[in-house]
């Protein structure tokens, strides 16, 4: 059997983990109201909505409201059918036995009751705390107050600096690495807010924890003028010189870390840019983002250093592969809609990520391909369309119950190949987790398209990638996490704290060119099904924290694989 993949991690995961007061009750998740949540309840009462009130509202039997429903003080009792979503901001709210809400019931500042006899199909939350706020008209507007009574000493420091127009950051730049050690972004941010929008600036200093050589301080200053208060456009730009990651799709950045530090085990590679890049975003929509962008950057090479780790540090790590290293000019959209209940512990909705990006550059040092052809020459020039898409389903199929389906397609859209640092792969517990990460395989690998002899470090290097993810999970009634009342974020469920998982992935990576049926096709054809690496799973997520098995179908020979997520797979 492998070795449990991050399985030291437990207890550091644990321990960074945010600290959000959770007690689950009956069908009721109940919790503190941090800043997302403010920000979210406000956009929510400012929407248009079928049914606005500042007190009392009953909905007898028999009748419907086709819409959302937003009452303030209440009482709200609900005996009939709301199409649609529910808030209730410091108010109560009673449910009758014939009461059905369409969409999510959300309550805050006060109780919830008959919720297990009524039919709510979206999702429940009841926030104890109350909200602050003003009115303007119709609309209402937080008051950034010192915090409720009860409110942690993190929450009243972070109303302190939300509402501050000056903060000095010692922050986390970005995760444990064997390139880096630890990235600390440290120096000052001002925003200020204006009657026509606001202006924010970020100015850091990226101190890299490794010996780095002479590029131990790296730098990422950024500037935006937003024009707009609740929608309109902003502008910004950046001065960037940092080590960013190949592709950071697969696992978050905790678990990488965690990972690293511990285990000395990276699930990344890594690249150094160094330039600027201005940006336009479009912002008002709730569930929406987009965003155009042009940069003039110098990517190059970066070698694994010895950072230290907790375990296993007279193990080597493994080489951070070489990149095509030269000057690129790049254009690149991104797209993203979010329609989930719950971005921490989704039972509903939709989450699209789309980019698409042009690039055009002068390779100055192109990296040695190993068995992988054709390859770069010095002082080629190259122009290349790449893009990636991430997209999520969430269904509901009953209270306890759910069936989510993710599909990701990414890689080269036209013109020359792509550089390295633009390349993908499917391998490792984000993807395929029945097949072990960047584990030495003889002939050529669909994982990483890498051929014999493999590049060092066996880079990931496919042209174009394609991966579904399927998952069943139901709750199983167990609160084994109470003795935590934090434990984590908003991840109780309605009974208990525990889920069990079961999971099905199939995906591959290949080249585009002349076929060969083996490792490259042709642009406009996909790879036969049978060519794809399949696996199967099970596993138990504790609220966030999943301990799973999985096994590969496809490749029968595999062992086994035992490893931990900090997070639902996807």
């Amino acid at each position: 059997m492998r070795r449990l993949a991050l399985m030291p991690a437990l207890v550091a995961g644990l321990l960074s983990m945010p600290t959000h007061t959770i007690v689950a009750q009956a069908d009721v998740v109940h919790q503190t109201l941090p800043a997302e949540v403010r920000r979210d309840v406000v956009d929510r009462w400012n929407r248009p909505v079928a049914l606005r009130a500042s007190d009392r509202v009953d909905i007898a039997a028999g009748n419907e409201v086709q819409g959302d429903v937003a009452v303030q003080h209440g009482p709200l009792l609900i005996e009939g059918h709301v199409a649609g979503s529910v808030l209730a901001v410091n108010s109560d709210v009673e449910l009758a036995p014939t009461a059905r809400i369409d969409g999510d019931l959300i309550v805050v500042g006060g109780e919830v009751d008959g919720l297990e006899s009524a039919h709510v199909n979206g999702a429940t939350r009841v926030y104890h705390e109350p909200l602050a706020y003003r009115e303007e008209g119709d609309r209402i507007v937080l008051v950034e107050d010192e915090g409720a009574p009860g409110e942690s000493f993190w929450h009243r420091l972070e109303r302190r600096r939300e509402s501050s127009s000056f903060d000095l950051r010692v922050v986390q730049a970005g995760p444990y690495n064997r390139v880096e050690g630890l990235p600390i972004n440290l120096g000052p941010s001002v925003f200020r807010r204006t009657t026509w929008g606001g202006i924010r600036v970020d100015a850091g200093a990226v101190v890299r924890t490794a010996d780095f050589g002479s590029n131990t301080t790296g730098n990422n200053l950024r500037t935006e003028i937003r024009f707009g208060t609740t929608h309109g456009i902003g502008i910004g730009g950046q001065l960037l010189d940092v080590v960013e990651p190949v592709e950071d799709w697969q696992l978050s950045n905790l678990e990488v870390a965690l990972a690293s530090f511990l285990v000395r085990r990276d699930y990344r590679d890594y690249y150094r840019r160094h330039g600027a890049r201005g940006f336009v975003t479009l912002y008002g929509a709730r569930n929406l983002n987009l965003t155009a962008s042009y940069g003039a950057e110098r990517w190059s090479s970066v070698s694994a250093r010895d950072p230290f780790t907790l375990f296993n540090g007279d193990r080597p790590w493994r080489p951070n592969p070489l990149t095509d290293d030269g000057v690129f000019h790049v254009f690149a959209a991104t797209f993203a809609v979010d329609t989930r209940n719950d971005p921490f512990d989704p039972w509903a909705g939709w989450y699209v990520d789309a980019d698409v990006e042009h690039g055009r550059g002068t390779i100055e040092t192109p990296a040695p391909t190993g068995g992988l052809l054709p390859s770069f020459v010095a002082g080629d020039q190259t122009q290349y369309n790449r893009g990636f898409l991430d997209i999520r389903r969430y269904n509901r199929l009953s209270p306890d119950e759910q069936v989510n389906l993710r599909v990701v397609l990414g890689g080269w859209l036209g013109g020359d190949q792509l550089p390295l640092e633009r390349r993908l792969s499917v391998d490792g517990p984000g993807a395929l987790p029945g097949f072990d990460f960047r584990s030495p395989r003889a002939g050529a690998d669909v994982g990483t398209c890498n051929d014999s002899p493999p590049s060092p470090g066996r880079p990931a290097a496919c042209d174009r990638i394609a991966l579904a993810q399927l998952e069943v999970r139901g709750d199983l009634r167990l609160d084994v996490m109470s003795w935590l009342p934090d434990w984590p974020l908003h991840n109780h469920g309605p009974h208990g704290d525990a889920y069990w998982v079961l999971f099905a992935d199939g995906g591959r990576g290949w080249d585009v060119g002349t076929p060969d049926g083996v490792l490259t096709y042709g642009s406009s054809s996909l790879p036969p099904l049978s060519t794809f690496r399949t696996d199967l799973g099970l596993g138990i997520d504790f609220g966030g924290l999943g301990l799973y098995a999985a096994k590969s179908i496809s490749t029968p020979a595999e062992p086994v694989n035992f490893f931990v997520r900090l997070r639902h797979r996807f």
